[in-house]
């Protein structure tokens, strides 16, 4: 088993957060309370960060996507970290596709609150160094994530994985934290 750094509830935290997804997502910025978006950052800090969350439609994610990624469509969540080593403190830009959002949770059922908690406690995580390009990343951030959103009354996002029959592209290894 990894060994994790225990979170502090109050890890100092410089937070802006940009709206430009237009007019048609305003039930997403009714949704997207400063208190309630400060509450999932927050909870997934595991040391202080300047951050801004931007949520936006589905021209500017698939530009960006496409810019930085290489992929021509827009994606859920986009995390752009700042840090060159773990000395550096956590700073971050974590775009968030309003539409993509919205899509997912209507397909797996899922609330809108739940799947944006979900999509920006991954963000910080990447803005902390955390990756899941590899099994044995990917398992430890998924532990992560589900640790963090259980604790913060949410379902188990990867439920319906861990139910499934045991595969060879479905087993992982636990692997090291990537920052303390």
């Amino acid at each position: 088993m990894s060994e994790r750094a225990p979170r502090s509830p109050r890890h100092a935290l410089t937070l802006t957060s940009q709206f430009v997804a237009g007019p048609a997502f305003a039930a997403h910025k009714a949704l997207l309370s400063r208190t309630a978006v400060r509450r999932w950052v927050q909870a997934a800090l595991l040391a202080d960060a300047e951050l801004t969350l931007r949520f936006v439609g589905a021209e500017e994610g698939q530009t960006l996507n496409r810019g930085y990624r290489g992929k021509d469509y827009a994606t859920n969540v986009l995390t752009f970290a700042y840090a060159q080593d773990e000395s550096d403190p956590v700073t971050g830009d974590i775009v968030l596709c309003c539409p993509v959002v919205e899509r997912e949770a209507n397909e797996q059922g899922i609330s809108l609150e739940a799947h944006y908690a979900h999509l920006i406690v991954h963000g910080v995580l990447h803005a902390q160094g955390y990756d899941h390009e590899a099994d044995d990343e990917a398992q430890e951030m998924e532990g992560l994530e589900t640790e963090i959103l259980t604790g913060l009354g949410y379902a188990d996002p990867y439920a319906s994985e861990k139910s499934a029959p045991a595969t060879s592209a479905n087993i992982r290894m636990p692997a090291k934290p990537r920052r303390a």
